[in-house]
């Protein structure tokens, strides 16, 4: 039976049913987690106790304008992907308000959206993750292996033996796992192109043979995940991110986030010369475009060194005669 709503419910009280049944029901742990952050630190303390029947475009126009300006809980000025994120979170439960008969219309449809920035990513450069190489830590070959293969912090965390093929060099990406109100929550990917299988360098096959040296020797060979806690469990998100402070601090790298390994991977095929097809595919992205989208820069980059080769080759050939 569907939840009764009236136009003359609060915001806030209509979120709340419509995160615990529409949300709950039909989207991915992770993605109903962060529809609800959003929902909790950036809707409701704005727009809460506003009747649905009074949510106008001027409203949310104004919304909009806090969150760009002063919107979270900290008075920090948001990120424009934040607000985007927040901005269709609103406009998805609002459509779902005109579907149940609550609303004639979506305010959101005369809100003008704030203008995207291009977003640049940022990576490491090789000088820096070989200084990560060197620093000792039980999660090292953790951070190595990202930045080494670009899988996601998820995809590897849910790694496990199974998919891993040593002989050929390869491994098959099934499943991700994600932290979901202090739980490890294992899934499939998102997306189709998701569910790949990558090629491994001889150096990444070389550290996985290590990795199971050490699983052996640490007594953990029964585990069948890639990279356990030190009980065999799957490590959690919040432990990763703690270790990879400290470890970033010892290798004296910028003050990055563990998904700028990923990025750092990308980079890398992009300056060796690798297709853009083929990074797509080997990172799991949807689409070509997309990929190239998010590394324009780093395109721009490897552009302009082909160039300067380009005239290094150029400038030692000899002369072209003069026409006669």
């Amino acid at each position: 039976m569907e939840p009764v709503y009236g136009s003359r419910d609060t915001l806030a009280s209509y979120l709340e049913v419509w995160l615990s049944t529409h949300v709950a029901m039909n989207l991915r742990p992770t993605t109903a987690d962060t529809y609800a952050r959003l929902v909790r630190l950036h809707i409701i303390p704005h727009l809460g106790d506003v009747r649905l029947s009074d949510l106008t475009p001027s409203r949310l126009q104004v919304w909009l304008a806090q969150l760009s300006s002063a919107g979270s809980p900290t008075g920090r000025i948001l990120s424009p992907r934040t607000v985007t994120y927040a901005m269709a979170v609103l406009r998805a439960a609002l459509n779902d308000a005109v579907r149940l008969g609550v609303l004639e219309r979506n305010p959101f449809q005369r809100v003008r959206a704030p203008r995207p920035r291009p977003r640049i990513v940022e990576s490491f450069s090789l000088e820096q993750v070989r200084r990560l190489e060197s620093v000792e830590h039980r999660l090292s070959p953790l951070f190595n292996f990202l930045w080494q293969t670009g899988l996601r912090i998820g995809e590897a965390l849910a790694l496990r033996w199974d998919d891993v093929d040593l002989d050929r060099s390869s491994l098959r990406i099934r499943r991700s796992a994600a932290e979901v109100s202090g739980k490890m929550i294992v899934g499939p990917p998102k997306t189709i192109a998701g569910m790949r299988e990558i090629a491994l360098t001889p150096q990444t096959s070389a550290l996985l043979r290590t990795q199971l040296a050490s699983l052996i020797s640490d007594g953990l060979a029964n585990s069948s995940l890639v990279f356990p806690s030190r009980t065999g469990t799957m490590l959690s998100r919040r432990n990763v991110t703690r270790a990879w402070a400290g470890t970033r601090k010892k290798a004296a790298l910028p003050p990055l986030g563990l998904h700028a390994l990923r990025h750092t991977n990308a980079s890398l095929q992009l300056q060796a010369g690798v297709g853009i097809r083929e990074i797509a595919a080997h990172l799991g992205h949807e689409s070509p475009a997309l990929t190239a989208r998010v590394y324009a820069h780093v395109l721009e980059d490897t552009k302009r060194q082909a160039a300067r080769r380009l005239g290094d080759l150029l400038a030692g050939l000899p002369p072209v005669p003069e026409p006669r």
